[in-house]
């Protein structure tokens, strides 16, 4: 089951996505910032022998295509930030799904966006025990990067560096129990990584400047590592003759977007 995240800057990008998602054999595609569902709808289907469809819950900033039949992904939860889908295949353990897009730090400080992760975490727990599993994948454009607050608080969405950690599967503080996610996204800084040295890039003129940011993250719960490979997670810089990077490396926002694409697949 092979997933793509993309902010994609209210960008005309649907053919783009059509060769990403024929190339890399997309079944689900998550958007930020979509400007025309419809229209990428169209583009995601000019070239495919399986059609996407848009999938229900039009109240979040998230907009999700599939090739799956319709009753196999189903809205859970759905509110402007968070959008949370149960994906059941036959004859396969089912998949919690939730899929965010939290304020921009142009408009919200960091302790709104902590606050954010925090109201998104504790959605997520609710409709885990709802359902009966936390088979959960979270993938979104956060606003934060990996090592901020409200990405690594045990009651934001407690997301940590390696596997080993995540495996022990919660943390107690003060005797209450707070689950962990997984999250690669710490591996994918920086020059000596596969691919881009991040997701975003924003220079300012502020003293402290990070440059690279990885806004764009992809957490996986314990109970789903089983099906999940590192090695499956990739930033694309180009795919079909169009590169998405300028000649300096950095997102070409102008033609294609200020963001660069997520990919990642699971086993179910």
């Amino acid at each position: 089951m092979r997933f793509l995240f993309w902010n994609v800057k209210k960008n005309s990008v649907g053919p783009i996505l059509s060769h990403i998602a024929e190339d890399y054999a997309v079944d689900i595609v998550i958007l930020a910032e979509c400007a025309d569902p419809n229209a990428i709808l169209s583009d995601l289907n000019l070239k495919t022998e399986y059609p996407f469809h848009r999938t229900e819950d039009q109240t979040t900033r998230i907009v999700i295509y599939t090739r799956f039949p319709r009753e196999n992904i189903r809205t859970a939860y759905g509110d402007k930030f968070l959008t949370i889908r149960r994906i059941g295949l036959l004859d396969r353990r089912p998949i919690v799904l939730a899929a965010t897009h939290l304020p921009s730090k142009l408009f919200r400080d960091e302790y709104h966006l902590w606050e954010k992760a925090n109201q998104i975490s504790a959605k997520i727990r609710e409709i885990e025990r709802e359902l009966g599993t936390s088979r959960t994948v979270l993938v979104g454009d956060l606003n934060m990067n990996p090592f901020e607050k409200g990405v690594i608080s045990a009651r934001g969405l407690h997301a940590v560096m390696t596997r080993a950690i995540a495996t022990k599967e919660t943390r107690s503080i003060d005797r209450e129990s707070y689950p962990f996610f997984y999250n690669p996204m710490w591996g994918r800084f920086g020059d000596t990584t596969e691919g881009p040295a991040g997701t975003y890039y924003r220079p300012a003129s502020s003293f402290a400047e990070y440059f690279w940011h990885i806004h764009d993250q992809v957490l996986i719960r314990p109970h789903l590592l089983d099906s999940f490979d590192e090695k499956s997670v990739r930033v694309l810089t180009e795919c079909g003759g169009r590169r998405f990077v300028r000649k300096s490396g950095i997102p070409d926002q102008s033609r294609v977007s200020d963001h660069l694409p997520l990919l990642f697949a699971l086993t179910t």
